[in-house]
């Protein structure tokens, strides 16, 4: 067994502001304001209308979903 260790893992969080915007369920952006969040998730779509990008209020725990109403990785709903 080596006595060499791996470099520490770097985590960016993007998580500092009340408005996080996902992309696919990963937080890529956040803001200050709903609608600079919500104008920023709807550039997103513009130029790529298949993702699943919702904006969370991490104060109040609410989700506004746009797009596609599933990420690609979400299982397929019964029914």
């Amino acid at each position: 067994m080596s006595d060499q260790q791996s470099p520490p893992r770097i985590v960016k969080r993007v998580h500092m502001n009340r408005y996080i915007v996902f992309v696919d369920q990963q937080g890529k952006s956040s803001f200050d304001s709903l609608e600079a969040a919500e104008n920023e998730a709807k550039r997103i779509l513009a130029a790529y209308p298949k993702l699943a990008v919702r904006v969370a209020d991490s104060e109040s725990d609410t989700v506004t979903r746009l797009g596609p109403t599933k990420a690609p990785d979400e299982p397929e709903e019964e029914g």
